[in-house]
């Protein structure tokens, strides 16, 4: 059923929410043909010309430093800028160097700046994420709560969501962001009420009141749950004890022996590491990671459409998505490219995984 008359009526074309945002709800087809994939590297990685150093003679001499090994290690001509001072010899420099790239050459050459460097010559490469939303249902886990067969698998669910939201930094839906602001504005809306409602619309307007009354109660309780410390070995004890119960999810066990087999691989790693951009919250136009990677409630309740509606609608007027990238600093000698992508990849499929799985678990009764 589509969502009520009165939505539709009043609200037919959906507020983008302003400002900087955090998660979101479902994988959309639709997406703005010809994105900027590494648009957020401009937040990073500002021109040098024109920025104080508190040493610029110590910034220049890093910086050709960090110019000759780059040359050194992709063969290129080191420019001679001898001619020209500080900091034209840098921009002109720099322009050299990147005219020497080719077609084949699948780094981006950056100025780089942080605290251990002041002005250092990067390659950077950034990981595709196929524009794909990573949003984990938190519903069907809900549902298991109060059913004592379902136990063991609740329990499990809830260990692993501690592990996604403690250590790898995955957002809750009823934290301060994007998908707690699209939930509140939904909730506004359903308060509006039209007088031209028909019975099945008041009906339907108020099953999805309900169902957001739900999803409050229910993310104070679950997030209470997933914030209890996580251990790796209550995950693998409950895992076990899972495996032995009567009609196990062969996919479900399968899945969190690859999460285990992650975090002892990564122990401390989080999403958020191998994200490099500036905080700027005025910035409208780029998706940022926590957009995109999010818990959230459910993509079969009476809410999804509306919700998703409007995150399709808010990224269409976004022209920059901040991916993860790896990073190799010159300013010592480099023996070979190293740009290796292991982590995000794995986590990323985990989390697409678990997001299927989950929702299989998720439906809607028919009588509710």
């Amino acid at each position: 059923m589509e969502n009520t008359s009165a939505i539709r009526s009043v609200h037919r074309a959906v507020r983008p929410l302003a400002g900087r945002k955090r998660g979101t709800a479902k994988p959309v087809k639709e997406r703005t043909a010809g994105m900027h994939r590494n648009g957020f590297l401009n937040h990073a990685f500002q021109p040098v010309w024109g920025v104080a150093f508190n040493d610029w003679q110590k910034a220049e001499q890093e910086f050709f430093i960090s110019v000759e090994n780059l040359c050194r290690l992709y063969g290129w001509t080191k420019p001679d800028v001898s001619g020209l001072s500080f900091p034209e010899n840098i921009r002109e420099a720099y322009n050299k160097v990147t005219e020497q790239q080719t077609r084949n050459f699948d780094l981006q050459v950056k100025i780089g700046q942080d605290k251990q460097h002041a002005c250092c010559m990067t390659t950077l490469k950034s990981f595709d994420t196929g524009y794909h939303l990573f949003y984990i249902p938190v519903r069907p886990v809900w549902k298991m709560r109060d059913i004592e067969a379902e136990r063991p698998r609740y329990q499990l669910f809830i260990v692993l969501f501690a592990y996604l939201y403690q250590v790898a930094g995955v957002p809750f839906f009823n934290e301060p962001g994007t998908v707690d602001s699209n939930y509140d504005t939904i909730k506004n809306w359903l308060e509006e009420v039209d007088g031209d409602e028909d019975e099945e619309d008041v009906i339907y307007r108020n099953q999805q009141v309900n169902e957001l009354k739900i999803l409050e109660q229910a993310g104070k309780i679950l997030q209470s749950e997933i914030q209890k410390q996580f251990q790796l070995k209550d995950l693998e004890r409950l895992c076990l004890k899972y495996q032995n119960t009567g009609g196990a999810d062969k996919y479900l066990t399968e899945l969190v022996t690859e999460f285990i087999k992650l975090i002892k691989d990564y122990p401390k790693r989080a999403l958020r590491e191998s994200m490099y951009y500036e905080d700027e919250p005025e910035d409208n136009n780029t998706i940022y990671w926590e957009q995109y990677i999010s818990f959230y409630w459910s993509g079969e309740d009476r809410l999804a459409k509306m919700l998703f509606r409007m995150i399709n609608d808010e990224f269409q007027e976004m022209g920059y998505q901040e991916e993860p990238v790896t990073m190799q600093w010159f300013d010592r000698p480099q023996e070979k490219p190293c740009h290796v992508f292991d982590f995000e990849p794995r986590i990323l499929s985990l989390i697409d995984r678990l997001s299927e799985i989950l929702n299989d678990y998720d439906y809607e009764e028919p009588n509710e």
